[in-house]
């Protein structure tokens, strides 16, 4: 009997001091969650066996298992399961032995359970037929969003998005008077003043009157309408030249995106000493025209292209630029080639001629700043010697707008810089030395203050005072006045008048000009 109990006693004792990695572990927990486009899959499973409890009170489902959740293991945490099943399951709450899953809208769900644990599928409940009312006041509720989601584009200046936006409602309904009138609006703020007529007219339609509409389109054909402009300018060079310009000008639309542009132009000048090609110093007395034609078409993508010819006498010539335009800015490009040139006296007398390569930028960097910047390389010539001198331009602008809200007023920086490369020399009958053409190196900074606004509904104004210094040479004021008056909505009379250096002609001479415009509208 002692030995018994001896045994029994040392069977107990070997069981206590085993090591505590050589007793049973609590089966582990392991979790799934897998979704899908169409369907989603939740489970847990133990390694051991598992009774499992199943509850649904609305969108919960409670699981309930006889063991506790342990240690979970998986490619996921428990607290990750709504990121991993977005869409599906919008919570998740879990306690010792339970797990509760809030599951998204329109989820259903089916659970299989057996000895190792539960799975649970889920997938989108069939949803009803709607009526027939309802789908319509559907279809009209996106349409609503989707029209305040095009103004709002509109009004972040995200302009072709919101043209976008609007072409997909109108695809839509045709007769949204609303969504027609906005893409009017977006039309003209991307420069596509034809396509904003026509949507104009397409709102004027189905909403005949509407104030807001008949203005957006006058202003439109105002702007852009076929018309025809005369310019007469008197200038005066200090201590030199006296002219008398007169310009007629006009623009002509042609169909199909296209327009035609033309300008005439004859000069009368008035000089005691002017220099001849040959060198010689005489009075000039006398006029010198020209003229330039350009079609101008605008394509689908808000590019813009320009085709120019040239005429003068013993000059023809030729030129193209290429523009390309966003919500916010313009870029140009292009060449110019034996382009009839006025810009000298020398010019004006003997066919002054210049070949050209350029490119341009402007920007509205936002609703105060705007920057414009260029850059050029020009040939200076005259009939018969086409190479005399040779330069590089830069110019550019940085504009702050002080008051946008009448009188606008704003001030801005302006550079004017042109550096000659290349100019000939040439010797007259005398043996003495002569510039055929005095281009001259300058690099102007001016700064300028600019206003401008409505006195009356028909009577506008602009002034502009500023001070010019050239790096290069003099420097001193400069500035400009004009008046516009339309008596009647196809004719304008307007009167300017100016006072600056003649940087371009290399002398430092003050020019004051003054000129008088008509503008008839048809």
């Amino acid at each position: 009997m002692f030995a018994v109990a001896l045994l029994f006693l040392l069977a107990i004792t070997s069981f206590h001091l085993q090591p505590l990695h050589a007793q049973p572990a609590p089966p582990s927990t392991r979790l799934e969650a897998v979704r899908e486009d169409r369907a989603a899959r939740f489970a847990l499973h133990w390694s051991g066996p598992v009774v499992t409890e199943v509850q649904r009170d609305g969108r919960e489902l409670v699981l309930r298992f006889s063991r506790p959740l342990g240690d979970v293991s998986g490619d996921v945490a428990l607290d990750r399961v709504p990121a991993r099943l977005e869409s599906w399951v919008d919570n998740i709450l879990y306690g010792y032995d339970s797990v509760v899953l809030v599951l998204a809208a329109g989820v259903e769900v089916e659970v299989s359970a057996d000895r190792t644990g539960a799975a649970v599928a889920l997938a989108r409940s069939p949803a009803a037929a709607p009526a027939p009312a309802a789908e319509a006041a559907d279809r009209a509720a996106g349409r609503r969003i989707d029209y305040f989601r095009a103004l709002a584009l509109m009004e972040g200046g995200d302009v072709r998005p919101a043209r976008t936006l609007l072409r997909g409602l109108l695809a839509q309904d045709p007769k949204d008077a609303q969504s027609t009138a906005l893409l009017g609006q977006a039309e003209e703020r991307l420069g596509r003043w034809r396509e904003a007529v026509m949507a104009y007219d397409t709102a004027l339609e189905l909403t005949p009157g509407e104030p807001s509409l008949v203005l957006g389109k006058a202003l439109l054909l105002h702007a852009n309408s076929d018309r025809s402009r005369f310019d007469l300018d008197w200038q005066k060079v200090r201590n030199a030249d006296m002219q008398r310009i007169a310009r007629l000008s006009g623009v002509q639309e042609l169909g199909r995106s296209t327009s035609l542009t033309w300008a005439l132009e004859r000069r009368e000048v008035d000089v005691d000493a002017a220099r001849r090609g040959d060198g010689r110093l005489e009075p000039f007395h006398g006029a010198r025209s020209r003229l330039e034609a350009a079609l101008v078409h605008d394509w689908p993508d808000l590019q813009r292209s320009t085709l120019s010819f040239y005429a003068a006498p013993r000059t023809l010539g030729a030129g193209y630029i290429h523009g390309w335009r966003d919500e916010t800015s313009e870029t140009r490009a292009g060449f110019a080639w034996s382009e009839p040139s006025f810009a000298f006296l020398e010019g004006i007398v003997d066919g002054g001629r210049r070949d050209r390569l350029f490119v341009q930028h402007e920007d509205r960097l936002s609703d105060r700043w705007s920057l414009s910047l260029g850059a050029g390389y020009n040939r200076y010539g005259l009939a018969g010697a086409a190479d005399l001198a040779r330069s590089a331009t830069l110019e550019g602008s940085l504009r702050y707008t002080l008051n946008a809200a009448g009188p606008l007023t704003s001030v801005g920086y302006v550079l004017d810089a042109e550096y000659v490369g290349r100019r000939k020399e040439r010797q007259d009958a005398n043996g003495q030395a002569y510039v055929p053409l005095p281009a001259a190196t300058r690099e102007v900074h001016a700064l300028q203050l600019n206003v401008e606004d409505q006195l009356t509904d028909y009577v506008r104004y602009a002034a502009q005072v500023g001070y010019a210094y050239d790096r290069r040479g003099r420097s001193g004021p400069q500035g400009a006045i004009s008046l516009a008056w339309e008596p009647a909505d196809t004719l304008e009379l307007g009167f300017r008048a100016s006072h600056a250096r003649s940087t371009s002609r290399g002398t430092a001479s003050a020019v004051n000009s003054a000129g008088v415009t008509l503008v008839w509208r048809y």
